[in-house]
């Protein structure tokens, strides 16, 4: 082979590397878009607040998209990612509800170095998109669990479980985001009337 047909080939090989297209990767934000009212009657105004971040499985830590087929087969979407993991982002979620409620004396993330009475404690369960075996269906599960705890004894003062089941529009990432964001809602509103519920 000529030392020219050597140099085109390579030539060749290198363009052929340079040209290959690389998938665009949509990413999508966990928002809640919750607004909610301020309850002006509460019996916890003296109380500091700490929110602890999330208890979760090391999946929910991570901006992979992943979705359920069927009960046991775990896929990630190629083209979909998180822009914020779903424990950091939840957590954020939970401490602007908790703000927003205002039957607190003050609402702080976990890393605040400001003493507190009370730490809420929360743990996501679930929160996840899944598909029937034959693809045709897709709906979403948010489960969060809220303990409640007393920061100078650590006794447990009252905890409750929170679930919100929605089925999506379309059978996508895109969809499941949408159902994933109102599911969470659900669970944050619902969520929102036992910690009211609690101050009265």
């Amino acid at each position: 082979m000529s030392k020219k047909n050597i140099l085109l080939g390579l030539a060749l090989v290198l363009f052929s590397a340079c040209s290959t297209s690389v998938p665009i990767v949509t990413k999508y934000k966990i928002s809640s878009n919750i607004n909610m009212s301020e309850y002006n009657k509460s019996s916890c105004k003296s109380k500091n607040v700490k929110v602890s971040s999330a208890f979760t499985t090391s999946s929910l830590m991570s901006k992979d998209m992943s979705y359920v087929q069927g009960d046991t087969k775990v896929y990630e979407y190629s083209e979909s990612a998180w822009l914020n993991n779903p424990n950091r982002s939840v957590s954020r979620e939970l401490v602007k509800m908790l703000r927003e409620i205002n039957i607190y004396k003050s609402v702080q993330e976990s890393k605040s170095r400001s003493k507190s009475d009370i730490v809420i404690e929360s743990s996501l369960e679930e929160f996840m998109q899944y598909y029937t075996d034959d693809l045709q269906e897709s709906y979403v599960i948010v489960q969060i669990s809220f303990t409640i705890v007393d920061s100078i004894t650590n006794k447990v003062l009252t905890a409750k479980t929170f679930k919100s089941k929605i089925k999506t529009k379309t059978l996508d990432a895109s969809g499941g985001v949408e159902a994933l964001n109102i599911a969470l809602k659900n669970v944050l509103e619902d969520s929102s009337a036992w910690f009211i519920e609690g101050c009265k």
